[in-house]
């Protein structure tokens, strides 16, 4: 799959200027990341929905669905985002930890812009998620699928 991609960005990268090649190269490393994430998330909900319909409890459920995306959103990265397959249980002892610390931050920071600082759900939540992907794609890149 990664050499699909590379692939792929190779073919763009040539209607891209010569001074912005290394940010296109960096923008489409994100954009897998952030489509990795986002499949993640839909598992996240989808799991927590699917536990809800047994009757299981919503926060046993969430916990689930944390889990299964947290082994999901590890391999996608592993194989598709960074291509690195070395060193699995070492990078995932780095990778876990940090998904749970970036959930707790976004859910702490949204909790703070809606109910202390009465910026509108919506806005608050696209604009922490974002910002947190950005810091959680530099974290991984730099220090967790280090080829």
């Amino acid at each position: 799959m990664r050499k699909a991609l590379d692939s792929v960005e190779m073919f763009f990268s040539y209607f891209v200027p010569s001074p912005l090649k290394r940010y296109y190269f960096l923008a489409a490393s994100y954009f897998i990341f952030v489509f990795g994430g986002l499949i993640g998330w839909l598992i996240l909900i989808g799991s927590e929905q699917f536990l809800l319909g047994f009757g299981i409890w919503k926060g046993i459920g969430y916990g689930i669905g944390l889990v299964l995306a947290i082994l999901f959103t590890f391999a996608y990265h592993r194989h598709v985002t960074f291509g690195v397959k070395s060193e699995t249980k070492e990078r995932f002892a780095k990778f876990a930890p940090l998904q749970v610390f970036i959930a707790a931050a976004n859910w702490l920071l949204f909790v703070a812009a809606t109910h202390y600082f009465g910026f509108p759900d919506v806005q608050a939540s696209f604009v922490i998620t974002f910002v947190l992907s950005l810091v959680n794609f530099a974290a991984n890149k730099l220090f967790i699928f280090i080829k």
